[in-house]
């Protein structure tokens, strides 16, 4: 696994976290008893975190599959460089081969 995707996989699990955080809040601001405006208030206000934290969870989420995606270029590309380097090793090789064709061919000629 490279380093993209553990941080992929960590942003992922704590997005997990804050929208689980975030509905433990919920579930118990739903047991309290009490009634008043103030309790209505604090109601409302955790609704409101609530809110921000599936939003924050969601751009945590964006965020995972978004160094995903840079992760799966990364290996493309290095793909990529590894068939060029193969290819110039081979080129290199095959200029040799026919530069060592000529000198033999030229010394030939040297002694006619």
């Amino acid at each position: 696994m490279s380093d993209l995707d553990a941080i992929a996989q960590e942003l992922d699990q704590r997005a997990m976290q804050v929208a689980s955080a975030s509905a433990q809040l919920v579930r118990a601001a739903a047991e309290a008893l009490w009634t008043s405006t103030a309790a209505d208030a604090f109601r409302a206000r955790i609704d409101r975190r609530d809110v921000e934290c599936l939003r924050l969870a969601a751009e945590l989420r964006r965020a995972a599959r978004t160094v995903s995606h840079y992760s799966d270029e990364v290996i493309a590309e290095k793909a990529r460089l590894r068939r060029l380097e193969r290819d110039a090793e081979h080129l290199v090789v095959q200029t040799a081969g026919d530069a060592a064709k000529v000198a033999h061919m030229v010394a030939s000629w040297a002694r006619l």
